[in-house]
């Protein structure tokens, strides 16, 4: 009910500036994750404010599912391919500078390196020349060549990150003067947080869905199967902890390319009976009420990591790495735990003092549930894009009057 209020306050503001901007958002991503999730939840509120959104995404995407189910129109007759291919790229080109030719688009946002380079370069062919928006939503490195310096400095005019980790991977882009701080915006992202609630979460009933023992300690990781995501150290943490909480269970949540190397590695581990492979599953809320602890155990890319705040909603105590965004999200030793990434020893006695301290357990889950429920919100991320939009397209408006 606040959300809706909020949202509805802000549409009556927008008709005070001359009607409803006319966005254009791409990504590049088939499946679901942190980014999609981000896209989708900031396009349907800004479609609630009253903006005419459309989203760019590859066809049969979950994101293109997702959105066209919420109502908002989609577009997906681009490739956004990964890799050298100049006909995929000269097709997304052409594609999406027709749409925004037809859709009278004011603001390009992208999402990806994939649809950045299309959606940017469509958008200066164009002969509407809309702004270019685009977010970074990682902390991989910035390659500082000829193409990424014209990207920003010519054809991108605002840069938004996820959190300020992600600003340290542009220090030399800034420090050339390529890209200046005032065209540099934080923006964190939110969750959706009408799907966790604690109160509505029952552990004995999650944990019998799931297949789970009713009094087994239950750790719970929400995160792609991939390298940089730290499963292992994981399950060097639990090896450890068997000697102390002999029937533990890690409930593994995703899915990638690093699944056959896990389950092996747990087989070498003698934990496998330990281990719960989930694969993909859309009812992360339900494998959070199951969990005692929830766990982050990163060693790179996480900026703003979503599955922390999730946790943090659904009052689970969180034991994350130092990486990225993960200590701005969480306070040390209040509302979460930070350890140091690759230290399977400092992993397992995280989770080993939450285990055997049931009142600090629920103190941390209640104080990260209060900081997730007043900061990372929609209606936040909402507020704070539209006011960026408004920067760049009120003078623009302005000077055509």
């Amino acid at each position: 009910m606040l959300l809706t209020m909020a949202l509805v306050s802000i549409r009556g503001a927008e008709g005070q500036h001359g009607g409803a901007f006319r966005i254009l958002h791409t990504n590049f991503h088939l499946g679901w994750g942190g980014q999609a999730a981000r896209v989708f939840l900031l396009c349907r509120s800004l479609k609630r404010m009253g903006l005419k959104v459309t989203v760019a995404a590859p066809e049969g995407s979950a994101l293109v599912r997702k959105c066209a189910a919420e109502g908002i129109e989609c577009f997906d007759d681009v490739r956004f391919s990964k890799g050298f291919c100049p006909a995929d790229f000269v097709h997304d080109v052409l594609a999406l500078r027709g749409l925004i030719i037809r859709r009278r688009i004011e603001l390009v946002h992208t999402h990806g390196s994939q649809d950045t380079w299309s959606g940017s370069i469509a958008a200066w062919l164009s002969p509407r020349r809309p702004f270019v928006v685009r977010t970074r939503h990682n902390t991989f490195p910035v390659a500082n060549n000829f193409l990424n310096r014209l990207l920003y400095a010519r054809l991108i005019d605002r840069l938004v990150i996820v959190s300020e980790s992600v600003k340290r991977k542009y220090e030399k882009f800034i420090s050339a003067g390529i890209i200046s701080d005032d065209r540099i915006v934080t923006i964190h992202s939110c969750i959706e947080q009408e799907r966790f609630w604690p109160s509505r979460a029952n552990k004995a009933s999650a944990r019998e869905a799931l297949g789970l023992p009713k009094e087994a300690p239950v750790v719970a990781i929400i995160a792609r199967l991939a390298e940089e995501k730290g499963h292992r150290f994981l399950l060097q943490a639990l090896a450890s902890l068997r000697r102390e909480f002999a029937n533990i269970i890690a409930v593994i949540a995703g899915e990638g390319n690093q699944e056959a190397f896990l389950k092996s590695y747990a087989a070498e581990l003698g934990i496998a009976q330990n281990v719960r492979f989930l694969g993909f599953r859309e009812d992360v809320d339900r494998i959070l009420a199951a969990a005692d602890v929830a766990v982050l155990p990163s060693v790179a890319c996480d900026a703003s990591s979503a599955s922390i705040k999730e946790a943090m909603a659904m009052q689970r105590p969180v034991v994350a790495t130092h990486i990225g965004g993960a200590a701005e999200i969480i306070e040390n030793g209040k509302d979460g735990i930070i350890v140091p990434p690759g230290d399977p020893v400092a992993l397992a006695d995280a989770i080993s003092r939450l285990l055997r301290n049931p009142s600090m357990c629920e103190a941390i889950g209640r104080a990260g549930r209060r900081k997730v429920v007043a900061t990372f919100t929609e209606e936040r991320l909402a507020r704070q894009t539209l006011s960026l939009y408004r920067s760049l397209l009120e003078p623009k408006a302005e000077a055509s009057e």
